[in-house]
């Protein structure tokens, strides 16, 4: 956990985001912000007077606890060698070993990704890997973990999906690759033990949003924003003015009037105050929003192809975008600092001093050379350890890359089709990838495997 927080100690305060405010208002407003989960909003509001620090700390221990089991299930702990003239000194030596085990794997991952940045920032992302793996330990080894370890981990997929829409659309898909796997369980003669109680979690987060938005703002709806941030990406890539083109005049569509005067990228065109989509009412109107979906799916019917042209571009892109350089770049936006101002004063001066935000911190360097290599490197040998276990036998053990690999498949394509490509998006989860592939070395190396899934599917 310590080495999970030290990004956050050595800024001197939790790292911070351009999303942060829109997240802390949520209950003091009593309403629903685009793409600004309530659930998450509440837990910011609620440790607001503690300076956000038992957010960080509940990130680093979900994060810790996860990889630890992890571990336990796929590095078992035990002598690998025995040492014959000195039995009693071979087991003592595999202790030490797998006492330093987890701090070891922790380490190598907070050097390797981002995933100390992500514990240690202010915002949900820190909970979409833990939660993916997780559902995973849930549906495939529920029989291997004890009542404890499956309560705390249906609580932790239960709230990562209730707490960005993306990560739940990942979670769902893995639900749903669990059942196909359970319905050909003869044919592929592996299955998942636990889906029914995995599934549940993963759904249970959704319901968990709803109830906490009725409660918030009195509706019974899902957090919004999606096809706000659909149509900010299609004005990026050029396929929203295309349709407003060939479209317009039409008296349906205000845009029609700033169709030569749309902005080069989606975050100016949804945030900017001078956006032609503010000038049209903004994105909280019912009228506008009826337009955006209207475009929409007018740009779909007529240009089907360019769309699935740019799905795989965009699916593509966001796979390989895993760079965490600008995780400590100062923000962008003074919405947080504005929203500290009014919602919690005490933090405006730790805020104003964090290095973060007074000093020039360049994380390119790391990024580029270590991060990005071996991120893109481990996601794309998960399917090759995925076919090698299967095509020899084991199928058990293929599950885990295979599934893996679905993962930061899906999540490329809910963020990069949806919002567009950006490195944070992949960064979140790209970790995974980085560890399944390590503990998966280390079983061979030790000459270890396992035969727990499916046991009985004939």
């Amino acid at each position: 956990m310590a080495l999970m927080c030290l990004p956050a100690v050595w800024n001197r305060f939790p790292l911070m985001f351009d999303d942060v405010g829109g997240y802390l208002e949520r209950w003091p407003t009593g309403s629903l912000g685009h793409g600004r989960s309530t659930v998450y909003g509440l837990l910011l509001w609620a440790t607001r007077w503690d300076a956000f620090v038992p957010v960080i700390l509940m990130q680093a221990l979900v994060t810790t606890f996860v990889v630890d089991q992890m571990i336990k299930l796929f590095a078992p702990r035990g002598p690998a060698i025995v040492n014959l003239s000195s039995p009693r000194r071979s087991e003592s030596a595999s202790s030490d070993a797998s006492t330093w085990l987890l701090p070891c794997v922790i380490a190598i991952l907070a050097l390797t990704s981002g995933v100390a940045m992500s514990a240690s920032k202010v915002i949900p992302d820190a909970w979409a890997a833990p939660a993916v793996l997780s559902e995973h330990l849930l549906a495939w080894y529920r029989d291997d973990l004890g009542k404890r370890e499956r309560a705390v981990m249906a609580g932790i997929v239960a709230f990562a999906g209730a707490t960005h829409m993306a990560t739940f659309g990942v979670l769902a898909g893995l639900s749903a690759l669990d059942a196909i796997a359970w319905l050909a369980r003869r044919r592929l003669r592996v299955a998942p033990t636990g889906i029914i109680f995995a599934s549940t979690a993963v759904w249970s987060g959704l319901l968990l949003l709803l109830c906490v938005n009725v409660v918030v703002a009195g509706r019974f709806a899902l957090t919004p924003g999606g096809e706000v941030y659909l149509l900010g990406r299609m004005v990026e890539d050029g396929m929203a003015g295309e349709i407003l083109r060939e479209e317009c005049p039409r008296t349906d569509w205000q845009l029609c009037a700033f169709r030569k005067a749309l902005p080069d990228n989606a975050e100016a065109f949804i945030f900017d105050h001078e956006s032609p989509l503010q000038k049209i009412g903004g994105e909280n109107d019912p009228g506008v929003r009826s337009e955006i979906i209207s475009i929409i799916t007018r740009s779909f019917t007529r240009h089907p192809i360019e769309h699935f042209q740019q799905a795989i571009a965009l699916t593509a892109r966001q796979f390989v975008d895993v760079g965490t350089g600008g995780a400590m770049e100062p923000l962008i936006a003074q919405h947080v600092r504005w929203t500290l101002t009014l919602y919690a004063p005490q933090l405006v001066q730790g805020f104003d001093v964090a290095r973060q935000q007074t000093e020039s911190i360049d994380l390119s360097p790391w990024s580029d050379w270590i991060v990005v290599p071996i991120s893109i490197i481990t996601s794309f040998i998960l399917p090759v350890f995925a076919v090698l276990l299967w095509r020899s036998g084991r199928r058990d053990e293929a599950v885990l890359p295979a599934m893996m690999f679905m993962a930061l498949l899906g999540n490329a394509v809910i963020c990069g089709v949806t919002i567009g490509s950006d490195d944070r998006y992949q960064a979140r989860l790209a970790w995974i990838a980085t560890l399944t592939v390590g503990l998966r070395v280390q079983a061979w190396a030790r000459g270890e495997h396992s035969s727990r899934i499916g046991a009985g599917v004939t």
